[in-house]
């Protein structure tokens, strides 16, 4: 009968998801997830195969925890001030570790995207799964009459996740916030139905 792991798996994977988070995959050395762990090499290998299938549970950790993130904002706002909301939250409210760090998805498809199939699956999977979110906000936001009933909310989505990852990318990069506030309000200017 197999032994039990002696050690908690949420909190092994939440340490190497920082530690992927923070130095991308290539720079994660094996030596600095032992650290992060506290694990054997040979207990990290049998508890999660090898070094990429261990950052492959940990990116998906962190992609669930920011979808669940994404939709408690979306779900706390009319729309389309949800969208609104999210996008303040990366140009500058509380996400410290995305604003120092970046967004690991967005990381992951710049390092390894081109040549990883399972990584690349999983950006394009991210990049539907917040165009989703965002279309169905958009449209309950036209069911409820604060959204333009002739905005493509499909369209829209996906304009506004192309535009997330650029918006992630000058935070990580330090540049002025008000360029991005006024951005923002650009983007969602047709979103919103003028007031009377």
């Amino acid at each position: 009968m197999a032994r039990k792991p002696e050690f908690d798996r949420d909190a092994v994977l939440e340490n190497a998801m920082g530690a992927f988070w923070e130095h991308g995959y290539e720079a994660t050395s094996l030596a600095k997830l032992l650290a992060v762990t506290g694990l054997s090499k040979s207990s990290l290998y049998a508890a999660f195969g090898d070094k990429h299938q261990l950052f492959v549970a940990a990116f998906d950790l962190y992609r669930d925890r920011q979808l669940e993130h994404l939709t408690k904002v979306l779900n706390a706002h009319s729309a389309p001030q949800g969208i609104r909301a999210f996008f303040e939250e990366v140009i500058g409210v509380g996400l410290e570790a995305c604003q120092r760090f970046g967004c690991m998805s967005t990381n992951q498809a710049a390092e390894l995207a081109l040549s990883d199939g399972v990584v690349s699956n999983r950006v394009a999977e991210d990049h539907r799964r917040l165009e989703d979110a965002f279309t169905e906000h958009l449209r309950a936001g036209q069911g409820a009459g604060s959204v333009p009933t002739d905005v493509d909310a499909r369209v829209a989505a996906s304009a506004l996740v192309t535009a997330l990852s650029g918006f992630q990318l000058t935070v990580r990069a330090g540049m002025d916030r008000t360029r991005l506030e006024r951005s923002l309000a650009y983007l969602m200017a047709p979103l919103e139905v003028a007031a009377n």
